[in-house]
């Protein structure tokens, strides 16, 4: 059972685990959704953000380190900046049609559109481990995607 908030706030701190990254390697995963649109803190770039449900863990995964995780049903984002250069404009054209398939005869579709036909779709998903900013935490992020 969860605990509530005020049973969070009376607990001490020392109680308090830092989460462990997820294995690295690569899972077969769906898009939970349609992407969210945000901003970066930063720079204010304008970014669509997927999110990944995990189906399973490949066999590139450590299998007692997933299975302790329990890494199926937990979800990754990945964030695709948007900007107004043939680079970003391509990745994301990509993206949805060779990694995840999204048909679009003849180019007619725009991003947009293409997004309705996101949701539920399969890919494979690389994850790495990479270290914080500031040297403390090691967390996992998605490397690079693949058509199932």
């Amino acid at each position: 059972m969860a605990m509530s908030f005020e049973e969070i706030l009376k607990m001490p701190t020392s109680e308090f685990k830092q989460p462990k990254p997820f294995p690295t390697g690569t899972y077969h995963c769906m898009v939970d959704g349609r992407p969210e649109h945000g901003q970066s803190s930063q720079k204010k770039t304008d970014y669509l953000r997927f999110k990944y449900k995990i189906i399973a863990a490949g066999n590139t995964v450590d299998a007692r380190e997933a299975a302790e995780q329990q890494v199926v049903g937990k979800s990754l984002q990945q964030d695709f900046y948007i900007i107004d250069n043939d680079v970003s404009k391509s990745i994301i054209k990509e993206f949805l049609q060779n990694t995840l398939g999204i048909a679009n005869p003849g180019d007619a579709k725009g991003i947009e559109q293409m997004l309705d036909d996101v949701p539920n779709r399969e890919l494979l998903v690389e994850v790495k481990h990479e270290m914080s900013q500031d040297g403390k935490r090691i967390f996992h992020r998605v490397n690079s995607t693949a058509h199932v």
